[in-house]
């Protein structure tokens, strides 16, 4: 009985010790994603936008003549943005084949320049005083950790703030797509630790959390053996 009660013992106190470590792992975890509110993490404090307001009189081809030159327009939106260093009209096509700047005017196609990207970014980051573009880089095959690789290809602009801001812009239409920071890439992390998938980050069901669980059913029966054997063992002694 001894050896046995040693037994259950041994066991309860390495379950206890790893499963211990995973809790307070998840207590710092979830305190971080509690504390830090969600649009801090989005970085929706640190990004403005950037089109102008369209005129009264636009004077921009229909709508019909859209679709009558892009007959696989799904949306279209008549736009104000930044190109070529001054803001002009245009119309914003979701087609069937991808998106599609074309000028509002000629309906005449309109592609964004490395130029382009760096104003587009200077005028979406809200503290232009306080930073500057460090890199821009066109991402076409790989994507980092903290971007979907369904975004690709699009424009990556880091700056050099507290927060080491990069702002993911759509290839094609300039439009900001991604805001990253260095809070966020610490929620990651936090919600990586906080549902055990060390891959993906993404999957709540994974093999680490079910041994987990299974540790756990592990860690209850053999602390009720030991209480059961505690108890008997009192009895006896009180007899």
């Amino acid at each position: 009985m001894k050896q046995r009660s040693g037994t259950y013992r041994v066991w309860h106190r390495w379950l206890s010790l790893v499963l211990g470590v995973q809790m307070v792992i998840w207590a710092i975890s979830g305190a971080y994603m509690v504390i830090v509110q969600l649009p801090f993490i989005h970085g929706v404090h640190l990004t403005q936008e950037s089109d102008q307001k369209l005129p009264v009189n636009p004077g921009a081809a229909s709508l019909a003549e859209v679709t009558e030159k892009f007959p696989h327009t799904t949306e279209a939106e008549l736009v104000n943005r930044l190109v070529n260093g001054e803001y002009r009209l245009l119309w914003q096509l979701r087609t069937h084949f991808g998106d599609r700047l074309v000028d509002a005017n000629t309906l005449e196609p309109v592609v964004l320049g490395k130029s382009d990207i760096r104003a587009l970014a200077e005028s979406y980051y809200a503290f232009k005083e306080e930073a500057r573009i460090t890199n821009i880089e066109l991402l076409t095959t790989e994507a980092p950790s903290e971007l979907n690789p369904a975004h690709l290809p699009i424009w990556r602009i880091d700056f050099d703030d507290f927060g080491r801001t990069a702002l993911y812009l759509d290839q094609t239409t300039g439009e900001m797509k991604v805001r990253r920071h260095d809070f966020w890439r610490g929620f990651d992390i936090m919600w990586m630790l906080h549902i055990m998938d060390y891959k993906d980050r993404v999957d709540i069901t994974t093999w680490w959390l079910r041994i987990f669980i299974f540790g756990t059913f592990g860690f209850i029966f053999t602390g009720i053996v030991l209480l059961i054997q505690t108890l008997f063992s009192s009895r006896r002694k009180l007899r």
